[in-house]
């Protein structure tokens, strides 16, 4: 495909990308890292535009300069374009030498002195790559956000992964950890600047750093995709961009195109998801979502399937085959819900070429969506060239198609029949192409709106949707900081028509008010109610105040027989809100059971004792110990045998939560299979 890609200099191959937008008051663009100058971008814009028909101003701050570097005055029918310089400017794209190392004059700020909303879209191409990236406004900012992407594959000397971080607050600490310890990152000229297993960074207000994992003519496994679901944590809001710039996905091709978003932080995640094909070929190189899991045993499931497709943990991903869409055709759907909150990015392509290929960060569906998108700016416009344009639409089924308007430069388009999503009755889906000029979406119900425009292998979308209007449902403890005392409610103080609250997972009957006082620790989330709307909050963990370790012994080998091997199951978890010490369990066999071996997830072995240390509160850590079972008594044919286990730690153990530790185990003595017959005994008689 290279011989393709190069002498494509006549056709722009840009990217199919998504990204959800965010009407906000401010907004922020960290800077980012191409592999190489002009690569993946080159010429490069920022598109503004607002529902609000008065105009107002809006400045632009680069860095930590006080002083904007510009303004502009925008309103629903004049939004306006920022023409930013070409290449690695240091301002949306740093060079080599400001790569790795803390920045004060790199991002970019965009805020409305008067407080009104707007969009932010930028939009960059070069000579064959292109990339799109909605800024979310004031939703982008949080603590706690995992590095998206998809794995970047094969080889090209402008082919490498990127962090932009920026930090809103001075002194604000921040860690990245959880990727393969084999990635290493840029600082300087150096690609291998940073092998830690993490990284420290403090940050000043406006200070920026961005990492770069380099792939070049040299992948490695850990550059592909080492780096996806990488935990960025800080003690202060930051804002964050993530993706490649470039990337491939045929192994051994050089195949390449642009591909960077703003995600929201873990707490304003969702677990059910609509994904729009895009025009990618059938193969399915190019068309599909990644999940990302920030909780453990996380189920993914597709198209209403009660069978998950996968289970993944924290910082673990799952590409979810494109077979799952609706037809290989463009406007297809897709479906997913999980059992936890997840980050979904969308692999997608612009046209049936893989070298078109873009990401988008999708956000999650709900009731709550607003009902207005207004507008997208010069729709055909991808930093200087023109492309043909159209847009995707995710309505409520209760909203009739009649209720849904779409107009463009010409007025009034006509809308086409809509797309059923397999595995829901809540949701549909429209394409909607051919459009030109500012374009604008009316619903009466919620709708999520992006565009994508194709023309050959031309592409480039955006989305101008997505957490506009989602309800500040993130919990927070009040009272006592563990149980009991605690009181579960939501930090924002908004208000709902009914609520439901569920812990593990589970309906807890008759919870139904705005606050809840957990009485068992355990994982819980609150079900909201606006009309006929619900949206779950963010899931948050209720601690016993004292220490509680659970204990529980298992085995499926229930039955064995005389000089079988029994395999045990042991977890042990802490339930209490301050860490355990010098945590120890104690496994002594019974006469019948002999050690063979053990395995630990944590601490070490040696019988009978598994040291653990230090547990934290929710810890969990799990062992396998392994004994030959037999008969000690001759005289049976069948023995029952009773393994308990027990514990010591420094603190006292309260037992608030029941163990379960010790299993009965039944060992059966097998006959002899062989019978002796019809031999002779032959008896000799001394005689004296």
């Amino acid at each position: 495909m290279w011989f393709q890609k190069k002498y494509l200099f006549l056709l722009f191959s840009l990217v199919g990308f998504i990204s959800y937008g965010q009407l906000s008051d401010l907004h922020y663009l960290p800077p980012l890292k191409q592999g190489q100058n002009n690569g993946a971008i080159q010429q490069q814009a920022v598109y503004l535009s607002t529902p609000e028909n008065t105009s107002f101003t809006v400045n632009v701050y680069q860095g930590t300069n006080a002083t904007p570097i510009t303004s502009f005055s925008i309103s629903n029918t004049t939004p306006a374009t920022y023409n930013l310089a070409n290449g690695d400017n240091n301002i949306t794209l740093v060079n080599n030498t400001n790569t790795g190392v803390v920045l004060t004059n790199s991002g970019l700020r965009f805020e409305a002195p008067g407080g009104n909303s707007f969009y932010v879209n930028y939009r960059g191409r070069s000579g064959s790559q292109a990339a799109s990236l909605t800024s979310k406004g004031r939703a982008a900012l949080g603590t706690s956000f995992k590095w998206g992407g998809v794995p970047n594959l094969g080889s090209h000397v402008s082919k490498s992964n990127t962090l932009g971080i920026m930090a809103t607050e001075d002194n604000t600490t921040i860690d990245v950890f959880g990727y393969d310890s084999g990635c290493e990152f840029r600082v300087g000229s150096n690609v291998a600047g940073i092998t830690a297993d993490s990284y420290q960074i403090v940050l000043d207000a406006n200070e920026s750093f961005v990492f770069e994992t380099y792939i070049g003519n040299s992948p490695t496994p850990a550059h592909e995709d080492g780096w996806i679901g990488a935990s960025i944590v800080s003690d202060k809001d930051i804002v964050i961009s993530s993706g490649s710039l470039n990337y491939g996905r045929e192994a051994g091709a050089s195949n390449r195109d642009a591909g960077i978003d703003q995600p929201v932080p873990e707490s304003s995640l969702g677990r059910d998801y609509v994904f729009v094909r895009g025009n990618g070929g059938s193969g399915g190189e190019t068309e599909f979502p990644l999940i990302i899991g920030t909780q453990d045993n996380t189920e993914i499931y597709v198209n209403g399937s009660v069978t998950p497709i996968a289970t993944i943990n924290n910082g673990d991903y799952f590409e979810i085959p494109g077979s799952n869409y609706s037809s290989n055709s463009v406007g297809a759907n897709m479906y997913v819900q999980t059992s936890e909150d997840v980050y979904a990015y969308q692999c997608i392509a612009g046209s049936s070429q893989v070298y078109t290929q873009g990401l988008n960060f999708v956000a999650p569906v709900n009731c709550l969506l607003p009902d207005t998108m207004d507008n997208i700016p010069d729709i055909r416009d991808a930093a200087g060239i023109n492309v043909s344009g159209g847009v995707t639409i995710i309505a409520s089924t209760t909203t009739p198609d009649s209720n849904i308007t779409v107009t463009d430069g010409t007025g009034t388009v006509t809308l086409p029949s809509s797309n059923a999503v397999a595995g829901t009755s809540d949701w549909k889906t429209f394409y909607v192409p051919n459009l030109t000029g500012d374009v604008s979406v009316q619903s009466t119900g919620p709708i999520a709106v992006g565009f994508f425009g194709f023309n050959g292998a031309r592409g480039l979308a955006g989305y101008f949707s997505g957490f506009d209007t989602l309800p500040n449902v993130n919990l927070q403890i009040s009272g006592s900081n563990c149980l009991p005392g605690s009181t579960l409610e939501v930090s924002g103080g908004e208000v709902f028509d009914a609520y439901q609250w569920y812990g593990n997972s589970v309906l807890i009957p008759g919870a139904t008010s705005p606050t809840y006082s957990a009485t068992t620790a355990g994982e819980y989330f609150l079900r909201v109610t606006k009309g006929s709307c619900s949206y779950d909050s963010n899931a948050i963990q209720v601690y016993y105040c004292n220490p509680d370790v659970v204990l529980n012994k298992s085995t499926t080998d229930l039955v064995v027989n005389d000089g079988e091997l029994v395999s045990f199951d042991i977890t042990v978890e802490s339930l209490g809100f301050d860490p355990l010490t010098n945590l120890q369990i104690t496994d002594i066999l019974p006469n019948g059971l002999d050690f063979v071996s053990a395995t630990v997830s944590k601490g070490s072995f040696s019988y009978p004792n598994w040291s653990i240390g230090t547990m934290t509160g929710g810890e969990l850590v799990t062992m396998t110990l392994v004994a030959r079972a037999y008969i000690t008594n001759i005289h049976l044919t069948s023995m029952t045998y009773t393994n308990t286990i027990s514990n010591t730690q420094d603190q006292t153990d309260s037992n608030t939560t029941t163990d379960n530790p010790s299993v009965d185990v039944q060992v059966n003595l097998i006959p002899p299979t062989n019978v002796i017959t019809n031999r002779r005994i032959t008896f000799r008689v001394n005689r004296n």
